[in-house]
């Protein structure tokens, strides 16, 4: 069996300001390692065999903070792109409010999380569709890549009869990993925090999803 313990990064300086944050990058706040330091204790009991994380900065500063706490220097971050966030072209840190508001009217007036999330496809399309930077991606090359980095894990890392691996990257991603492997549970997922863990279990050849489990 492999545990995934799939995290997104503590709070950034642009989340603080309430900015969309696709690509574009920001270090973590006082805040954001605070919290990436409590998660490490959290974590304290899980020998973690692998760390990946994807190659932004908020993403690798959390999984070292996560790390370090709980005694594991040991471990080698591997950054992987793959795990990025989704590109939000020139929605990018643009402030959530209009954001949302944006995208609520390309998709004809979604006024609910849960709505956005059932129609996860919808809203990267709408993002794809309006960008001007030509940098924003469909969203089956998302779930591509992010499927993808699952898959090879399972090959290099599940030799072992029960392995536990760390993951960071985004909401975005996050919610786009729960598509992929429980779609039913999108719609009651509502906003993915900074600092939430939900684990994915790969046993007998099945793929399982667990949301912001409890440590």
């Amino acid at each position: 069996m492999i545990s995934f313990y799939i995290i997104r990064h503590g709070e950034t300086l642009l989340n603080s300001l309430n900015r969309a944050q696709g690509w574009s990058d920001s270090p973590l706040t006082c805040n954001g390692e605070k919290t990436a330091k409590e998660l490490g204790i959290k974590l304290k009991n899980i020998a973690f065999s692998a760390a990946y994380t994807s190659d932004m900065l908020r993403a690798e500063q959390t999984a070292k903070l996560i790390l370090s706490t709980k005694g594991n220097n040991d471990i080698k971050i591997q950054k992987d792109m793959r795990l990025r966030e989704w590109c939000l072209g020139s929605m990018d840190a643009e402030r959530n409010t209009t954001f949302i508001q944006m995208v609520s009217d390309w998709l004809g007036g979604v006024t609910s999380f849960a709505e956005l999330n059932r129609r996860l496809p919808d809203v990267a399309m709408a993002i794809y569709e309006h960008d001007t930077t030509g940098m924003a991606e469909p969203f089956q090359a998302i779930e591509s890549r992010l499927k993808s980095v699952f898959a090879d894990a399972v090959q290099k890392d599940g030799m072992q009869e029960n392995t536990d691996i760390l993951i960071v990257t985004h909401a975005f991603a996050i919610k786009t990993i729960f598509h992929l492997f429980a779609p039913e549970q999108l719609s009651g997922l509502g906003k993915v925090k900074n600092a939430s863990v939900s684990r994915l279990v790969f046993e007998n050849g099945v793929f399982s999803l667990e949301p912001d489990i409890q440590l």
